[in-house]
């Protein structure tokens, strides 16, 4: 299962989009999953933001922090913004959460690779 799959899996668990992207990446952060569930920042606890980008900042951060402003601009250019509440406002029903957590999780992957 990709890093991108598993994200949307534990979010469809019913997991926050934030824990659900830090815990995909358990095992590159040398944690268990139930740690990086712990351990996963606060959904819009950073000026309202998405939880899957503050998860995904956040490893980008531990692993390779060069990449963390990229992060952020794979994010505005595909969906417009960061804080949540206008991800809501601005899309509506044509984006959900899952689209969210899965592509941060695969940004942050490429990221990574690069």
């Amino acid at each position: 299962m990709s890093l991108e799959e598993n994200a949307r899996a534990y979010h469809k668990k019913g997991n926050n989009c934030s824990k659900a992207v830090y815990a995909a990446y358990a095992d590159k952060l040398g944690l268990t999953p139930e740690e990086a569930l712990k351990a996963a920042p606060a959904p819009r606890s950073v000026a309202g933001q998405c939880g899957a980008l503050l998860a995904g900042k956040k490893v980008l951060e531990q692993l390779k922090p060069e990449a963390v402003e990229e992060l952020d601009k794979k994010f505005i250019e595909t969906y417009g913004h960061t804080e949540c509440a206008k991800l809501i406002a601005l899309h509506g029903l044509k984006k959900n959460c899952n689209d969210y957590v899965g592509n941060a999780a695969k940004w942050v992957e490429e990221l990574l690779n690069e």
